[in-house]
C-alpha cells in the first residue's frame, strides 16, 4: 500500500545539509552572556529617521532588487525579480505580505513570536538555559562560537567576530537534519549602526546559493514612504454574485478540481495545505509557459521549483489573469484520472471557499465578516505561509496543525509525537509518498480523544513516518481528510477564521 499525501509549504524555507569542515576550538575565557551584551553594543542603534535601503541579490542566474523604507517600527519592502514582485512590511505592529498575484496576507508573526532561538538569546542570562560557548575558532576571521539548543533536534550556531564582536556567520539546523547558513561580510556604520554590506545565503544545494549586496542606504523625508498595508487583490472575482459552485469530484485520494488553462482542461487537487497554486512542470512546458528562478525545494525528500504565469485559468466560469504560479514535478494518478496541479493558497484567499463533504460540494462564497448561524463553530486560523494553522488537541497535547485537505491521512511529525509513550509501537502500515516521490514508511496510531475548539471525539487516528524527511519547526503536523471529511468546513482567509460543523456525535 502506498498512501499519497501532498502538503507543499513553498513559502517556507527547507535546505539541505551544508557541508561543513571540522571546527577547532580554543578556550574563550568570557561568557555566553558577555559575547551577547557587546554584540548588542557593538551593532549600535539606527539613529531616528526614516531610511531607505535597497539591495541586490544574485544566484542561479537570476537578479532580484529589493527597495525598503523604515521609520521607527513601521517598514515596508518591495522585491522584483523577473516578472515577479512581492511585497512585506509591518504597519502599527501588523505584519503583512504580498504575494506575486497581489494577494495580501495580515500575519499573525508566529515564526518570529515561536521562535526557539530567539528565546534562548532573550533568556541568555538564566542558568538552565541552552546556550554554551563552543570555545573560539583559530582561522581568521577568529569568531567566538555560541551553540544553541533550545529543544531536542534543534541546533544554531552563531560565529562573533572575536576582534569587533559582530556576527559574522548563523548555522541552523533544525529537526529535519538540514542546515541552512548565512555568513556577513563588509560591515560599515551608518547613522549609529553596524551592518553588514554583503551576505551570503546556502543550504547545500549549489543552485540555491545566493549573494545580497547593499547598493544604498540613505536617510530620506518621512513623505517619500508610504507604509499602509496595501489592499488584497483576489484572484477570483464573483463579480458580484452570492456564491459560485466550483467543479469538484469528491474521491478516495482527493477533491478533484477541473481547471482550463489555454484551451486545454486539466485536472488539479483542491490543497489547503499547499501556499500557492501549483502545476507540474512538464505540463507548464508542454503549454508553453516560460519557468523562472529554478531552486531546490525540500519538503518530503528534495524537488526542484520554479515560478511561471498562467495569461488565464478558468474554474468555470471564473477567470484568474496573468496567475503567478509554481511548476513543480508533480504527477499523480487518481482513479483514471491524471492529477498534474495542486489549488492551493490564491484560490483560497480569493473569498470564503466552502468545502461541503455531506453534499460532496465546493463553492466560493462572497466575502463577509458575518460568521454562519450555529450549530457552526469559529476557529482561528493563522496563515502567514498563505496555509491555515489551527491548534488542535491529540489526548490533551496541544499541537498546531495546517488543515490541509490534500492529505489522506492526519500526520503527526515526529518532534510533536515525542510528547506521547505509547504502550505499543504502531504496526507499518505502508508508504507516505510527498511531492519529491521519496516513499518513507508510516506507522499508524490511535488517540483517546482528540480535541478542535470546543468539540471533542473519541478515537482518532493519525500517522507518524519514521526519521526526519516530514518535519517542520512551525507546524506540528497536518489534519488531513480523514479527520477533516467529519466536517463541513468554510475556510475564511480574509478574516483569519475556520468555520466548521460537525457531522458526527462528539
Amino acid at each position: 500500500m502506498r498512501l499519497w499525501l501532498i502538503a507543499v509549504l513553498l513559502a517556507a524555507v527547507f535546505g539541505v545539509a551544508a557541508a561543513r569542515a571540522e571546527q577547532t576550538y580554543v578556550p574563550a575565557g568570557i561568557t555566553a552572556g558577555s559575547i551577547l551584551a557587546k554584540a548588542r553594543s557593538a551593532r549600535g542603534e539606527l539613529a531616528p529617521g526614516t531610511y531607505r535601503r535597497v539591495t541586490r541579490t544574485s544566484g542561479n542566474g537570476t537578479v532580484s532588487q529589493t527597495e525598503a523604507y523604515e521609520s521607527g517600527g513601521d517598514y515596508v519592502a518591495t522585491e522584483r525579480s523577473g516578472d515577479f514582485t512581492t511585497a512585506y512590511g509591518s504597519y502599527r505592529g501588523d505584519d503583512w505580505f504580498e504575494n506575486a498575484n497581489g494577494t495580501v496576507t495580515v500575519e499573525s508573526g508566529f515564526h518570529q513570536r515561536e521562535d526557539p532561538y530567539a528565546a534562548t538569546l532573550r533568556a541568555v542570562d538564566k542558568t538552565s538555559d541552552p546556550i554554551a560557548v563552543l570555545g573560539k575558532t583559530t582561522v581568521d576571521p577568529i569568531c567566538y562560537v555560541l551553540q544553541l539548543t533550545p529543544r531536542h533536534g534543534l541546533v544554531q550556531r552563531r560565529y562573533y567576530d572575536a576582534s569587533t564582536y559582530l556576527l559574522r556567520r548563523v548555522e541552523t539546523t533544525d529537526y529535519d537534519g538540514q542546515t541552512v547558513v548565512y555568513r556577513y561580510d563588509d560591515f560599515r556604520t551608518v547613522r549609529g549602526l553596524a551592518f553588514p554590506q554583503a551576505i551570503a545565503y546556502s543550504d547545500g544545494h549549489s543552485e540555491n546559493d545566493e549573494q545580497t549586496r547593499v547598493i544604498a542606504f540613505e536617510a530620506v523625508p518621512k513623505s517619500s514612504a508610504h507604509f499602509t498595508i496595501p489592499a488584497t487583490r483576489p484572484v477570483f472575482d464573483l463579480h458580484g454574485r452570492a456564491s459560485v459552485r466550483i467543479p469538484a469530484e469528491f474521491t478516495p485520494h482527493g477533491i478533484i478540481v477541473r481547471v482550463t488553462i489555454a484551451g486545454r482542461g486539466l485536472d488539479f487537487e483542491l490543497d489547503s495545505g499547499a501556499s500557492s497554486t501549483v502545476i507540474d512542470s512538464a505540463v507548464a512546458r508542454q503549454l508553453g509557459l516560460t519557468l523562472y528562478g529554478a531552486r531546490k525545494g525540500t519538503f518530503g525528500g528534495d524537488f526542484t521549483t520554479a515560478q511561471t504565469r498562467v495569461s488565464d485559468l478558468a474554474l468555470g466560469d471564473l477567470h484568474a489573469s496573468n496567475l503567478a504560479i509554481e511548476a513543480i514535478p508533480y504527477d499523480e494518478t487518481v482513479g483514471d484520472r491524471k492529477v498534474v496541479g495542486l489549488l492551493g493558497g490564491d484560490f483560497f484567499a480569493s473569498g470564503r471557499i466552502a468545502v461541503d463533504f455531506k453534499n460532496e460540494t465546493v463553492s466560493m462564497l462572497a466575502a463577509s465578516k458575518e460568521a454562519p448561524p450555529k450549530p457552526w463553530m469559529a476557529l482561528p486560523i493563522e496563515i502567514d505561509d498563505l496555509v491555515p494553522r489551527v491548534h488542535a488537541k491529540f489526548a490533551g497535547n496541544d499541537g498546531a496543525f495546517i488543515v490541509d485537505l490534500g492529505a489522506d491521512e492526519t500526520l503527526l511529525f515526529p518532534h510533536y509525537f515525542a510528547k506521547f509513550h505509547p504502550d505499543k509501537i504502531g504496526d507499518v502500515q505502508g508508504e507516505v509518498v510527498g511531492v519529491a516521490e521519496r516513499p518513507v514508511e508510516y506507522r499508524e496510531y490511535r488517540f483517546s480523544r482528540f480535541d478542535l475548539g470546543d468539540l471533542a471525539f473519541a478515537d482518532a487516528q493519525a500517522i507518524v513516518t519514521s526519521g526526519k524527511t516530514w518535519e517542520s519547526r512551525d507546524y506540528d503536523g497536518l489534519l488531513g481528510r480523514n479527520i477533516l471529511s467529519d466536517f463541513n468546513i468554510t475556510f475564511d482567509y480574509p478574516n483569519r477564521r475556520l468555520y466548521v460543523e460537525s457531522m458526527v456525535t462528539p
